[in-house]
């Protein structure tokens, strides 16, 4: 079968929601009413999807129960422990805030062969919000304390590249399934609020959070990494899940089974 584009999309408006749901799916109106299946032989299939894509983007992120696919906002991250340069940082009970209010940025979804090309790119405001406990320097300057934290990313950028292939349920059906994915990342600008620094100097504490806030990038470039890629995760994971319980020809009509 011949690979057949199904999606391009550059520069879209509306809350991402990471609607993967509706992002192939926009297409199945066996989960609501308000989605068109799209022709797989139309030749509008492409602006069609784009439509669907459209329609449904701010809900993907909110979850599908009757799907079993979670809500990934917030995302619930893992310990992050940074310990380099002069300093030791760390997060716990962590979760990152924004992803149903990121804009879709870009967008490629390829069916028809045995292994297509998957592209999703999404931009937004986040907010990390967890504890905090931190020893050391920021460069010269020394910083200690513990207690609630809120960071705020802003203009985050990912974009995510996979492969997209076709696996078989147990009856037979194929569906789609992300695999080897890989991401970049790029962030604006960063702002710390880090409470009870110095046990609750409040001098001290205002001048070493201005000195972190002017270094953002020295804290982020060990933050981020961590942080970016278990979003990334979080998001495969939950399209993931809505593919396995969607057959592909339940998204598009016209696609048989090869």
């Amino acid at each position: 079968m011949a690979k057949k584009s199904l999606s391009e999309v550059r520069g879209c408006r509306g809350g991402l929601g990471l609607n993967l749901a509706p992002l192939i799916h926009a297409l199945s109106t066996s989960l609501a009413s308000f989605i068109e299946k799209c022709d797989y032989k139309d030749k509008k299939v492409d602006s069609c999807i784009r439509k669907q894509i459209e329609n449904s983007l701010s809900r993907f992120a909110k979850g599908i129960p009757e799907l079993g696919v979670p809500s990934i906002d917030p995302v619930q991250l893992d310990e992050i422990n940074i310990d380099g340069n002069g300093l030791k940082l760390k997060f716990v009970e962590a979760a990152m805030y924004g992803l149903s209010d990121s804009k879709l940025t870009d967008l490629k979804v390829d069916i028809g062969s045995n292994e297509e090309d998957f592209n999703l790119g999404f931009k937004g405001n986040m907010s990390l919000i967890a504890k905090y406990n931190i020893d050391g320097k920021i460069l010269i300057l020394p910083i200690k304390g513990d207690g609630d934290a809120v960071v705020k990313a802003n203009n985050v950028e990912v974009n995510i590249q996979s492969k997209l292939v076709h696996v078989k349920d147990s009856k037979g059906r194929s569906h789609l399934k992300l695999i080897t994915p890989n991401y970049k990342y790029d962030i604006q600008s960063t702002t710390f609020d880090l409470k009870n620094l110095f046990n609750g100097n409040k001098e001290l504490a205002e001048t070493t959070l201005s000195f972190a806030n002017e270094n953002w990038r020295q804290l982020m470039d060990d933050l981020a990494p961590p942080a970016i890629k278990q979003i990334v995760r979080s998001v495969i994971k939950a399209i993931n899940k809505f593919f396995s319980k969607v057959p592909i020809s339940e998204m598009v009509t016209g696609y048989k089974d090869s």
